[in-house]
């Protein structure tokens, strides 16, 4: 069975760095799978946020958010891309903590790489960040990157 890796990103700066090192990794065990994923929250949340019900606003911060969820993909992707490594990518809307754990099980994930702390990182302060959740929640091991 092969060793396979689910890397969550967000594209921040702790995230790409997870992504050099998991990178780094499939470098020296080239048997490594790498599944990218990027979670993004504020779509769902946008959709009980009233002053976002005119469907002319709506459909403006949603463009606006996925190009923020793709852009957060392709830079991670990029990355392994300059190790010459080939890896899959896939985007979620939802929870991140929640879903990255939900899709790291279903598709039978030996490992979850995440970065400490991502793009909230005030939010992560007050509530737990996502990475801290991850840990909490996952069935494989996690390993977070400073």
């Amino acid at each position: 069975m092969k060793h396979r890796i689910l890397l969550a990103s967000d594209g921040s700066e702790n995230a790409l760095r997870a992504a050099e090192f998991t990178a780094g990794l499939v470098k020296t065990a080239p048997a490594i799978k790498v599944t990218v994923i990027v979670v993004n929250e504020m779509l769902e949340k946008m959709k009980y946020y009233s002053p976002l019900r005119s469907p002319v606003i709506f459909e403006e911060v949603e463009i606006f958010f996925k190009d923020k969820t793709q852009d957060a993909l392709d830079n991670t992707i990029k990355i392994f891309k300059d190790f010459g490594i080939e890896v899959e990518g896939v985007v979620k809307v939802g929870n991140p903590a929640q879903d990255v754990v939900e899709y790291a099980r279903e598709k039978g994930f030996a490992q979850i790489v995440v970065g400490s702390r991502g793009m909230g990182s005030l939010k992560g302060i007050v509530l737990g960040s996502v990475s801290s959740k991850i840990v909490q929640l996952a069935g494989c091991p996690v390993t977070v990157v400073k």
